[in-house]
């Protein structure tokens, strides 16, 4: 072991024998794993191996019974099998022998079955010939059999086609993503297709070469006239169109087997990621299956409580457009006055959601120092929908309707824009400066009567990815987060901007804006500052219902423990409440929501604990914090409560680590007795506010109704 190792093991094995005294075991060892988990011990000169290292030769792991009763010991040990030189073959065999669980638990959270070369799996297959493990890798040989075939496919598809330029996949990938809004089709609103072009695109960008981004007016042009002119108007056939149908053909391949494949990953992360999931190896029997349908009903559950949190802020919005007197306005042209009206609302939205939840002030700073509106930002976005979803994506249907043949609609719709001087060909560009003067319209506010091209500038670059810096990222450092599609919908190639009609016409713009800065660009500078906005506004709702509130108390630190900041301390009436905020992105897979309970929640929950220890010293300690309180009960260990607030809906009304997670938009209906407006607009009745606190506000009527779930009851 090198000296940072045995640093790292030292830690660890300190911090388990300092909790032992007072700690059972298993608690213990979760103490000293939970430093792991977070990157303790820190420095700049400790890496993720140095601590994997440190942490599996900790002679705590021999202890059968601590590792039993500890509830982190799989998630650990599976950041620790991310290294195959981290951990010895002995230690696994140890706990193979006395803990299989914890070590099944590990390599499932760690995928290390998917490493089929790792010398650590390859040791343990050689090894254990117990029924139980030979079920288990049995399994795990079955869900990587069904990849094989795949893969295969795939490879095989991606070296037909690696002559394309990424400029010539883009041009076969546009003709074939308007299949979804054929008759036929399913009308994918929520871009269900969009993983599988992702990763096609991601794909190439890896392998991609420079002169891919070299992209000039002439190779535009020919590239053009190659491979998307003989697709769309066959009559003026080249002798390229047979090769342009065959790539065609080969990518609709790809496309299908990449679906397929994503699909079937999903039946792996179900396996790896899902507590009830179980396997068996019986004839004719699926390998997995889950134990009950609690999982699935609260995935259901989640995307019900979306939408009527759809319907929430969209009839905030409406209030908020009629009280502006926006409503007595003209917006744009008479003839698209309504659809523009719309995109103004669902801006209105987005603005309201993204400064009272996730903290944003009214502009947004981008990387090279320049502000713009957040208002403005998002109103581009719904009005560059709104000209997709009417220019392009309804005369294409109208087309298809009409012919029934793909590429007979696409052609019509490209002569329509020949006819009126503008793109309608299945994916759009232009240089910066006509994008930016397209945009500039669209920024006619008060402030700019005339609009503004420097905001314009500003929101092309925030909503804009750079492929070639993307390609060259998905290179060098393949693990940082790259753009989805609607994320940045804007795709720079050289000096020219492209857009996919099909993305931008039915993306959920206000998920781009959130996944935009709270994602891809999770290291901005206003990040701190947004989220200490998340708990001030927080808790000025909190003041407007009668609770005091201390933001930011920190206990004084012991020699035990510096619990750290407080985030929120609320009192009223007795009841106390002690939340601990925390702000993300919205999630869109059950692996994305494991990682963000076992990071986020988990550490949330474990620094909530401590703090709940030195604020309940502090609420008998310091009187200068009971009297800004108003408090003056005795047994503060009784009225207080303890939650953890999250930006995210996705464990809403769960328990991690034993603290409820409460989703703080729903915070945000409950304090201010808005449940009513968790209907649709038109359903709305003013005759029955449908109150949750129907003999007025109270402490104790407020906790009953977080506690309870009383806002969801009966409608989800």
């Amino acid at each position: 072991m090198t000296e940072k190792g045995e640093r790292c093991r030292q830690h660890y094995e300190s911090v388990y024998e300092r909790n032992q005294p007072r700690l059972s075991k298993g608690h213990a060892l979760d103490e000293c794993l939970h430093h792991f988990l977070d990157q303790r011990p820190a420095g700049k000169n400790l890496s993720a191996i140095d601590r994997a290292t440190g942490l599996a030769s900790a002679a705590c792991w021999l202890d059968v019974q601590a590792v039993a009763g500890s509830e982190l010991a799989s998630l650990a040990l599976s950041r620790v099998l991310l290294f195959d030189n981290a951990i010895s073959v002995e230690l696994l065999l140890h706990l193979a022998r006395h803990n299989p669980e914890t070590l099944r638990w590990a390599i499932r959270y760690s995928k290390l079955f998917e490493r089929t070369d790792s010398s650590l799996w390859l040791a343990l297959r050689g090894a254990l010939a117990g029924d139980e493990w030979q079920v288990f890798f049995g399994v795990c040989d079955r869900l990587l059999d069904q990849l094989k075939p795949f893969d295969e496919l795939i490879t095989h598809v991606e070296k037909q086609l690696e002559q394309l330029s990424l400029l010539e996949l883009f041009s076969y990938l546009s003709v074939l993503a308007y299949q979804a809004f054929s008759e036929d089709g399913s009308n994918d609103a929520s871009g269900q297709q969009w993983d599988v072009y992702n990763r096609i695109i991601l794909s190439k960008l890896r392998v991609c070469p420079e002169e891919d981004f070299r992209l000039s007016e002439l190779r535009l042009g020919q590239s053009l006239k190659r491979h998307l002119s003989p697709i769309l108007f066959p009559e003026a056939a080249t002798p390229g169109l047979a090769k342009c149908r065959e790539n065609l053909e080969w990518l609709a391949v790809l496309i299908e087997v990449t679906q397929e494949r994503i699909d079937y990953e999903g039946s792996i992360d179900w396996f790896c990621f899902d507590s009830e999931c179980c396997y068996q190896l019986k004839t004719g029997e699926p390998v997995i299956y889950n134990q009950s349908e609690a999982g699935t009903e609260r995935w259901q559950r989640t995307g019900r409580k979306n939408d009527l949190l759809w319907h929430y802020w969209m009839n905030r919005a409406v209030q908020a457009f009629v009280d502006s007197g926006m409503a007595e306005k003209i917006i744009g042209s008479p003839e698209n006055h309504e659809l523009n009206q719309l995109a103004y609302i669902k801006a209105v939205r987005s603005s309201l959601q993204l400064q009272q939840i996730y903290g944003l002030s009214d502009r947004i700073s981008l990387n090279d120092g320049s502000q713009v509106q957040l208002h403005l930002v998002l109103l581009a976005s719904e009005l560059t929908s709104v000209f997709f979803q009417k220019e392009f994506i309804q005369p294409f249907q109208n087309h298809f309707r009409e012919s029934g043949v793909l590429a007979q609609a696409l052609s019509r719709l490209a002569m329509d824009g020949v006819i009126s001087g503008e793109n309608r060909f299945p994916m759009t560009w232009s240089e910066e400066q006509e994008k930016i003067r397209r945009i500039t319209g669209w920024t006619v506010c008060e402030e700019y009567p005339k609009g503004s091209a420097e905001s314009a500038k500003s929101i092309l670059k925030f909503w804009t990815s750079d492929l070639k810096s993307l390609s060259q990222q998905l290179k060098l450092q393949p693990r940082m987060p790259a753009p989805r599609l609607y994320e940045q919908p804007f795709y720079k190639i050289g000096r020219y901007s492209f857009q996919f009609p099909w993305v931008v016409a039915q993306q959920n713009n206000l998920t781009a804006a959130i996944n935009n800065l709270r994602r891809v660009n999770a290291r901005r500078a206003d990040m701190q500052a947004e989220t200490q906005r998340v708990e001030l506004v927080l808790a000025d709702s909190l003041r407007q219902r009668g609770f005091a509130v201390e933001v930011g108390y920190r206990p004084l630190a012991t020699e035990e423990d510096d619990a750290g900041e407080v985030d929120l301390i609320c009192h009223q009436d007795g009841v106390l409440l002690l939340l601990e905020v925390k702000s993300g992105y919205i999630r869109s897979s059950t692996h994305e929501v494991w990682l963000h309970r076992t990071n986020t929640l988990r550490k949330a929950a474990w620094q909530l604990r401590r703090k709940q220890v030195a604020v309940l010293c502090a609420l008998m300690a310091d009187q200068d914090l009971r009297s800004r309180l108003g408090y003056h009960g005795q047994n503060p260990e009784a009225d207080l409560n303890a939650w953890i607030v999250d930006t995210s809906i996705e464990l809403d009304g769960q328990s991690v680590d034993g603290f409820r997670v409460v989703s703080r938009e729903a915070l945000e209906v409950i304090l201010r007795d808005e449940r009513h407006l968790l209907r649709p607009i038109d359903k709305l009745d003013e005759d029955d506010p449908d109150s949750l606190f129907p003999d007025g506000f109270s402490a104790d009527r407020f906790l009953e109704v977080v506690e309870s779930d009383a806002l969801w009851n009966g409608i989800c």
